[in-house]
C-alpha cells in the first residue's frame, strides 16, 4: 500500500533528522519529513535517504512490513491520498469508521516507528558523507558548434 511507503520514507528522514548535529542536513531532513507526512516523498527521497542510502533501506524494511501488516490485516483505502495526512481515506464511505481505520493508524504508526528506529540506530552517523548531486547532462543540441 503506498501510505505506508510514503510513512516510511518520512520516518526515516526524521530519523537523520532526530539524530544528525549537522544543521544543513537537519533542515533538510525535518522538511523531507514534513512533506512526506502530507504526501510528498521527494523531498525526503532525493534530500536524504537516497544521498545516504542507508536511511532509504530502512525506509524500504518499514515499507515491507507495512505493507505486509496492510495486507495481513486487509486494509481497504476509498481514494488515492496516501501518509498521515490521508489517514481520513481509510474511513469507509458506507459504514463510517470501522476497525479498517483504527487497524491503518495502528500500521501506520508502527512503519513510522520501525523506520524512525531503524534509521536512528542504524541508518546514520554523522560520519557517513553524502553523495554528490550527479552533474545534468549536456544538452548536444545546444552545444556551440563554432568551437
Amino acid at each position: 500500500m503506498v501510505s505506508m511507503t510514503i510513512v516510511a520514507q518520512g520516518g526515516a528522514a526524521l530519523g537523520v533528522a532526530v539524530k544528525t548535529k549537522k544543521a544543513d542536513i537537519k533542515e533538510i531532513g525535518y522538511a523531507g519529513a514534513f512533506s512526506a507526512f502530507c504526501g510528498i516523498t521527494e523531498p525526503a527521497i532525493y534530500g536524504i535517504n537516497l544521498r545516504f542510502r542507508r536511511p532509504f533501506i530502512c525506509a524500504s524494511i518499514a515499507s515491507a512490513l507495512g505493507g505486509f501488516l496492510a495486507g495481513l490485516l486487509n486494509i481497504n483505502m476509498w481514494s488515492i491520498i496516501g501518509s498521515i495526512i490521508g489517514l481520513p481515506s481509510f474511513i469507509d464511505l458506507d459504514n463510517g469508521i470501522t476497525a479498517n481505520f483504527w487497524y491503518a493508524i495502528l500500521v501506520t504508526a508502527i512503519t513510522l516507528f520501525v523506520a524512525f528506529g531503524l534509521t536512528y540506530v542504524w541508518g546514520y552517523n554523522d560520519r557517513m558523507e553524502m553523495a554528490k548531486k550527479r552533474e545534468k547532462p549536456k544538452n548536444p543540441a545546444k552545444a556551440d558548434l563554432a568551437k
